[in-house]
């Protein structure tokens, strides 16, 4: 029986497809929406449950932050069988998205250093057809805004994203006015990356994400927004990869 190298999970505590996740706190939280949970030993501050949705067995694992860690997780689930993968989190975002509209990604732009392991050249890296319309279709259920498109990943956060220092904000502007120009829709540290593993892998892959930060004027999402905002994108993600064959 196989066992992850680093997860240290083996290929029978694991479902046939994964939703990964940044933050480990949010698998307390999505924990509530299982009929059935099993939270797996915690390595490298990794943490890991299966449970049941709608007759799924589906696996939540977390990488914390970046592409490099993400794709490892993606890549060790992946040799442990898991054939369906979705990233969800938060993303900034450009207009015609506004904050806390769920955000499906259709392919995604690599400014980051990961994919070239995967795939040669920057992308766009396509994200899985089928999981896409599948994540719209569950989040149309949710009534709530949902905009599909292109994503670009980047690794250096408060230099290429955000910028709080005169340099960060000198890089961050000239970026986004490239990304515009590219139609970029929402901007991340992951899913080129994951994008790009999962085509060289040959498995099913996409992001759907939240809104949260505006890529234009760097406002976030107002704090009482967001455990709501989160439910519905726990209950869009986990109904949308449980419905996709």
């Amino acid at each position: 029986m196989k066992r992850a190298w680093y997860l240290g999970h083996t290929s029978d505590e694991v479902g046939d497809r994964a939703i990964l996740v940044g933050d480990p706190g949010r698998l307390t939280r999505i924990a509530e929406h299982f009929d059935e949970v099993k939270f797996l030993p915690v390595s490298r501050g990794l943490k890991t449950l299966t449970g049941k949705f709608a007759g799924r067995d589906i696996t939540v694992a977390s990488f914390g932050m970046g592409a490099p860690i993400a794709t490892i997780v993606l890549h060790e689930l992946a040799d442990l069988g898991i054939t369906r993968f979705l990233r969800i989190g938060t993303a900034m975002y450009f207009s015609p998205a506004a904050a806390g509209d769920l955000l499906i990604s259709r392919e995604a732009i690599g400014f980051d250093g990961t994919c070239s392991a995967y795939v040669d050249g920057g992308g766009p890296y396509p994200a899985n057809s089928g999981l896409v319309e599948s994540l719209w279709t569950a989040g149309a259920k949710q009534g709530r805004s949902i905009m599909s498109g292109k994503y670009a990943t980047y690794d250096a956060f408060y230099r290429d994203m955000f910028g709080i220092d005169d340099e960060g904000r000198r890089r961050a502007d000239f970026n986004r006015s490239q990304l515009i120009e590219k139609s970029v829709l929402a901007v991340d540290m992951e899913t080129s990356a994951l994008l790009a593993a999962a085509n060289a892998l040959k498995v099913a892959c996409a992001s759907i994400c939240l809104g949260t930060v505006d890529a234009m004027t760097q406002e976030k999402l107002a704090p009482e927004s967001m455990e709501t905002s989160e439910r519905v994108l726990f209950e869009t993600a986990l109904s949308g990869l449980a419905e996709f064959e």
